[in-house]
């Protein structure tokens, strides 16, 4: 038998392979990457305004904002590109309590990728 959980996990964006972002009592869940198609010309720190800003308007999509945030986990392609991400990053938390967060490097989906997201945040949502 099959069970239901339609009542109790919000998909957003549901696709072939995955959902966008998920919902489930009070807490979201989703990746976020730089816009596609992804501009291997563009720095780290460009690709990361991108996908901060990104984040935000899934982060509202949810019932969420950044000051919601619990945890992040950020990827980067090379670690070289760590103290980039990070003034554009410091910049986003400015002002906010910061989640906390985890920072590896990582092969991602595309050679034209340097940096990905991973967050969980608190929603509005019960």
């Amino acid at each position: 038998m099959t069970q239901d959980f339609s009542s109790i996990i919000h998909r957003f964006g549901i696709g072939k392979r995955g959902s966008l972002a998920v919902v489930h009592q009070g807490t979201g869940y989703f990746a976020c990457t730089p816009q596609a198609p992804y501009d291997g010309s563009l720095s780290a720190a460009e690709q990361t305004r991108q996908l901060l800003a990104k984040a935000e308007g899934r982060l509202a999509e949810i019932g969420s904002a950044k000051q919601g945030v619990i945890f992040c986990a950020i990827m980067l392609a090379n670690m070289d590109d760590y103290a980039a991400m990070n003034e554009v990053w410091d910049e986003w938390v400015t002002d906010v309590a910061p989640p906390a967060r985890a920072c590896f490097e990582a092969r991602l989906a595309s050679p034209d990728m340097k940096v990905e997201m991973i967050m969980v945040a608190a929603t509005r949502a019960a």
